[in-house]
């Protein structure tokens, strides 16, 4: 008759050094004493099995427990039924329990996105199953090495993992130069191409997203992207429409990407500016309290407002009769006037113009 495997065991003892080493490996504690259930003692003993790694460190004094080994086997071929090794890659799936980069458990963790998944697979040769998860506050930034655990895969979990390849493929064949949270591009690739961060494009994009319209072709933040690589770059429309894999018609391209950056100016100008600039936007009351000693003296609770005209560089247009209006005499270069009301601090209340270069302010005063 076969002795009955107990639901819970102790552990602790010298006898069960294999499963300390194991549980080593993993990052975790050893306790004085250490009680494991019996579905834990199968699931390390079949580790124990594949990797081929830990010692047997029972003493051979010691009478082995024959329904148990004899349990274990059973199932411990069982697993290699139907499997295939993938030579080069390691890991074996069970990655729900800990960090499939640390491999600690017990912390904090999120589930791994299949782009992650992917580029764990690519970079790393490490397979993680859909059920993977990663430390959610982050931990190391190369993952443990995991040389020791051979990755065995069945039919079903070599058929998911094709699929997750093909449309790991499909997404970058038509993933556009700068994607919102792809875990991929570095805060640096953002501020190289457009000149801001993430954080403030996605800012920017909360204020125009209600003001656009919904389309399959054009999302939020690939559109302000756009634009922000037009105004930095100066590259042309056609390409920025292949940089961002722009779906359409050859002739459709460059068309698209500028409806979407003048679309996006105006969608700009309506969230920022009326809240920024223009008289409107500043109440009497707020306006004196930007007065300095100085005006506060001179003008009282009067407001006081500076008007003084400033100009833009620009460059040398091709059209003659523009040529000869942004040409200034005075600074011999090509510009466009502004004129401003300012604040006695500085603060600047409204911007009116543009004006032709050769404009003082006195002509323009009297517009």
């Amino acid at each position: 008759m076969k002795t009955r495997i107990k639901s819970w065991r102790n552990v602790s003892s010298k006898r069960y050094q294999w499963i300390h080493q194991l549980v080593e490996q993993r990052g975790s504690e050893l306790e004085e004493e250490m009680i494991l259930c019996n579905k834990c003692r199968i699931s390390l003993y079949k580790e124990k099995k594949r990797n081929k790694v830990v010692r047997n460190y029972v003493s051979s004094s010691i009478e082995p427990e024959e329904g148990f080994n004899e349990n274990i086997n059973r199932e411990n071929n069982s697993i290699f039924d139907n499997r295939i090794k993938i030579e080069g890659f390691y890991g074996d799936g069970n990655d729900k329990d800990y960090c499939s980069w640390c491999l600690k458990a017990g912390t904090e963790t999120k589930a791994l996105s299949n782009i992650e998944r992917m580029l764990l697979i690519c970079d790393y040769k490490i397979y993680c199953s859909a059920n993977a998860r990663r430390c959610k506050n982050g931990c190391v930034d190369i993952p443990v090495d995991r040389s020791i655990e051979p990755t065995y895969l069945d039919h079903n979990q070599i058929y998911l993992l094709i699929n997750d390849l093909i449309c790991e493929v499909h997404r970058v064949k038509y993933m556009p130069l700068l994607v919102e949270d792809d875990g991929v591009t570095s805060e640096g690739d953002y501020v190289a191409w457009t000149g801001w961060n993430l954080s403030q494009l996605k800012d920017m994009t909360s204020l125009i997203s209600p003001r656009m319209h919904k389309s399959k072709h054009r999302q939020p933040f690939e559109a302000l992207c756009m634009y922000w690589i037009k105004l930095k770059t100066n590259l042309s429309f056609r390409q920025i429409g292949t940089l961002f894999k722009v779906q359409s018609k050859e002739e459709s391209i460059r068309k698209r990407v500028e409806d979407s950056f003048h679309a996006i100016s105006n969608y700009l100008y309506d969230a920022i500016v009326p809240s920024h600039l223009g008289i409107n936007h500043l109440s009497r009351a707020l306006a004196i309290t930007h007065h300095t000693a100085y005006t506060t003296t001179f003008f009282g609770s009067s407001l006081a407002l500076i008007w003084d005209g400033t100009y833009i560089y620009c460059n040398k247009s091709e059209d003659h009769k523009l040529q000869q209006e942004t040409y200034s005499g005075q600074k011999s270069r090509h510009l466009v006037k502004f004129m401003s009301i300012i604040l006695p601090d500085g603060y600047i209340l409204d911007l009116i113009g543009p004006f032709k270069a050769k404009d003082n302010d006195a002509k323009i005063s009297k517009v």
